[in-house]
């Protein structure tokens, strides 16, 4: 249940953040991504001018990557770069790019419906749990357990190294022949997200963000538990 509850609660933030372009906008202050791209934007030769694009262009562009691999990847290969004056100056995306992002869209089409089981598989063991008269376990005991598992994953993270978890990740996850390794002066995406460091703040507030809906689902299901268990409150 704990787990089904911890994919759901996931899979809620996760949606949560998209909604807001996860938060790129402070990102972009914090990471100082406009130094970023006046550095390397320069030496982009396959599309030039980006370094001349607006923070407004720059915002509208990686909102627009977030919708398409929300949509199977659907618009990226439209992605086009404007300058301040409204003046379009190239695509976004090379067509590897576009093969790393498709290949990002599938990844979500699958956490989604990761999230979509663990939701229903939480549903119908809390129901059945309710049918028992079960009584949860304390949440001291929850909060123990959820506390020791992220001090342990983020301990493990740090001692390999978060690039490396990082990099180790994507040659697991996407196909062997497919790029997702772009250089700045290469690629305006990985250069407008500062990759890899955009992904880890990312990363942190989309698990501390599922605490709370988790939370919120877990000790209202338990005190309904302990009032058909009729089990006293404080042990919750």
């Amino acid at each position: 249940m704990l787990v089904g509850l911890a994919v759901a609660a996931l899979f809620l933030s996760w949606h949560a953040l998209a909604s807001v372009d996860f938060g790129y906008g402070v990102w972009y202050d914090v990471l100082e991504i406009d130094e970023t791209i006046a550095t390397y934007g320069p030496e982009n030769h396959h599309r030039p001018g980006f370094h001349h694009t607006d923070r407004a262009e720059r915002e509208r562009l990686f909102g627009a990557i977030v919708d398409a691999i929300h949509r199977n990847g659907a618009g990226l290969e439209e992605l086009t770069y404007h300058l301040p004056d409204g003046r379009a100056v190239a695509p976004l995306l090379t067509p590897p790019e576009i093969i790393h992002l498709e290949d990002v869209a599938r990844l979500v089409n699958a956490l989604n419906i990761a999230g979509v089981a663990g939701t229903v598989t939480f549903l119908l063991l809390a129901a059945h749990a309710g049918w028992r008269h079960a009584r949860p376990p304390s949440g001291i005991r929850i909060a123990a357990v959820t506390g020791g598992v992220l001090v342990t994953g983020t301990a493990v993270i740090l001692l390999i190294g978060p690039v490396r978890v990082f990099y180790g990740l994507h040659e697991v996850i996407f196909p062997a022949d497919n790029p997702w390794f772009f250089y700045y002066e290469d690629s305006l995406m990985s250069m407008m997200m500062q990759a890899p460091n955009l992904f880890g703040p990312i990363a942190a507030v989309w698990v501390l963000l599922a605490l709370l809906p988790g939370a919120i689902i877990w000790f209202t299901l338990a005190r309904f538990l302990c009032r058909r268990s009729g089990a006293s409150g404080a042990g919750i």
